[in-house]
């Protein structure tokens, strides 16, 4: 083995013990739900990583082998959690037999084979890789970039066995595509609603419903005034009712005393998030995270998780939404409003989004957004 070669084997292999931080990082920081598919994850990463280490330290051949397996069964166990029980019987038993059948390949790698090699290297990434095929056709592209990249990581093992430094360097892209498909936000929300298996209670339908409440300011001096006014009143009678309130400003529209204000009227019971490309100190007072439509529909879902588990619901306010509708488009953002519609109004979280007509100077943008509001409010 050429110095080229060692080095990128070192660097596949450090790259992959680096995934398995990645994914422990983001759990621990709870970016990510802390279950037993990232566990699983981030244990066979690092794993594989120290396999492929030990294989370039001139290891035998056996030992790296060995722990090849126990990655795989890791990895293939993590997924496989995510699947429904029948499918999982199902798979486990086939998984049995794609084990002994690449056990039995792979002892009789002793005869030079070429032929019983690539089989063996074919079943043991086909036992991973049919759980997660099965993951995409049932859940459809939540799951799309960790079946790309295992499907890239078998061809690299695969096809590029004799070609040296090149297969750890399409290795290495392929567990790219894996962590960040293991870290899309859709993919996790997918994850945790099976796992939740919850079952809707007996007064299902007559709890209190969310929705969309659009707040119409104009433009003028004294704007800013009337939607702070309207705000502080507004988390004071959420705290009298005992509801959480969440406010979201975009880009730094509202001054940070203002939101600091409002925070300390409950910090209990008010939480700010800070959607900015420029804001630092604050990260200390307020949760501050990088400005995006995934982003904000991430943090969205996230921030009212308990309101799932509450009859008091909460409120959610947008400073603003015509910023939002500037910046990304019109259908863009209508399009993730009405993904969330039916989120919103299932677990109670009222919406309420400041919206300036006089912005938008094509009138159909407005019919659109005042259409899909429930109420509208004029300040």
């Amino acid at each position: 083995m050429n110095a080229a070669d060692l080095l990128t084997l070192v660097l596949n292999g450090a790259f992959t013990i680096l995934c398995s931080l990645i994914v422990t990082y983001y759990i621990f920081m709870k970016r990510l739900t802390r279950s037993w598919f990232y566990a699983c994850w981030a244990i066979g990463f690092f794993i594989y990583g120290t396999e492929i280490l030990l294989r370039a330290s001139g290891f035998p051949i056996e030992i790296s082998e060995g722990l090849l397996f126990v990655a795989f069964l890791f990895f293939v166990s993590g997924i496989w959690h995510l699947l429904r029980a029948r499918q999982f019987l199902l798979m486990i038993g086939v998984t049995l037999c794609f084990l002994a059948i690449s056990g039995l390949f792979y002892a009789l790698r002793a005869f030079s084979f070429a032929f019983l090699e690539f089989v063996g290297f074919t079943v043991i990434f086909l036992f991973v890789g049919i759980a997660i095929l099965q993951h995409r056709l049932i859940f459809g592209r939540s799951a799309e970039r960790l079946a790309i990249g295992w499907i890239l990581l078998y061809f690299s093992n695969v096809l590029l066995t004799e070609q040296g430094w090149i297969i750890d360097v399409f290795a290495i892209l392929a567990k790219l595509i894996i962590l960040l498909g293991i870290v899309n936000y859709d993919f996790i929300v997918i994850a945790d609603k099976i796992r939740e298996k919850r079952f809707p209670p007996p007064e299902a339908g007559f709890g209190r419903e969310g929705g969309l409440k659009l707040l119409l300011s104009s433009e003028n001096s004294s704007a800013n005034q009337r939607e702070g006014n309207w705000l502080r009143k507004k988390v004071v009678e959420n705290v009298k009712e005992g509801s959480d309130t969440i406010v979201c400003v975009f880009q730094d529209v509202v001054p940070h005393k203002e939101l600091r204000a409002v925070k300390w009227i409950s910090p209990e019971k008010v939480s700010i998030y800070l959607f900015s490309s420029s804001a630092q100190k604050t990260k200390s007072e307020f949760t501050v995270l990088p400005m995006g439509l995934a982003q904000i529909g991430a943090a969205l879902s996230q921030a009212t998780k308990h309101c799932q588990t509450s009859e008091k619901g909460c409120a959610v306010v947008f400073f603003h939404l015509s910023l939002l509708i500037h910046l990304y488009g019109a259908e863009a953002v209508y399009a993730m409003l009405l993904n969330k519609m039916g989120y919103l109004r299932e677990n109670g979280i009222t919406l309420f989004a400041v919206f300036y007509p006089s912005m938008h100077g094509d009138q159909s943008v407005v019919s659109l957004f005042t259409r899909l509001a429930d109420e509208i409010i004029k300040l």
